[in-house]
């Protein structure tokens, strides 16, 4: 029986692929990949088939971490709903400033792989849409007469952020979008 505490191969190899393409680019071989999860490069090829689908692998485990955060960060504000409606921000802002901030990893996924039928892509829009199902029902429970609305107007301030990071690695952007969603619920309210 493997120990739980140890990651499989799999794992190594999306948690490297995951670090280099963050720090570096998506144009990061396979066989820095495979040398920085201490694996041989037909490992990663016999796991993921192709680098596409490493891209991919490592998007979804970058998403599904964001909303562990994310319902992290909400609960810790319960029985606040503008908190909650706001903690999107607040996790954007946390652990920064921090100068070997690169941006979201989603964000540079979306210059990096225009085309739409990149599987990158496909990750992208379900994290969009789960982003817009979030502020919809966070702005719902804050008291938002057009809860949809608000909902997109938020994910261009939560995008917005992201893509700032990558020219200003402080928490300003964060704390400004915090003031603008803030704003836009008053507003919706």
């Amino acid at each position: 029986m493997a120990d739980a505490a140890v990651p499989s191969l799999r794992d190594r190899v999306i948690t490297a692929a995951g670090q280099l393409f963050y720090a570096d680019g998506y144009g990061v071989t396979i066989d820095a990949v495979a040398q920085q999860a201490g694996v041989a490069k037909p490992t990663v090829y016999a796991h993921f088939g192709s680098k596409e689908s490493l891209i991919e692998a490592t998007l979804v485990r970058g998403v599904e971490e964001f909303f562990a955060d994310l319902a992290l960060e909400v609960t810790r504000h319960d029985g606040d709903p503008v908190a909650q409606l706001l903690a999107p921000f607040d996790l954007l802002a946390k652990g920064l400033p921090d100068p070997e901030y690169h941006g979201c990893i989603c964000i540079n996924a979306a210059a990096s792989f225009p085309r739409t039928d990149h599987p990158a892509h496909a990750v992208l829009l379900s994290l969009d849409a789960r982003m817009i199902e979030e502020f919809e029902r966070l702005g719902r429970a804050a008291g938002a007469r057009q809860p949809v609305l608000l909902a997109r107007q938020l994910l261009v301030l939560f995008d917005g952020v992201k893509a700032r990071g990558l020219s200003d690695s402080s928490d300003q952007p964060a704390r400004d979008a915090r003031a603008a969603a803030r704003a836009l619920l008053a507003a919706a309210s």
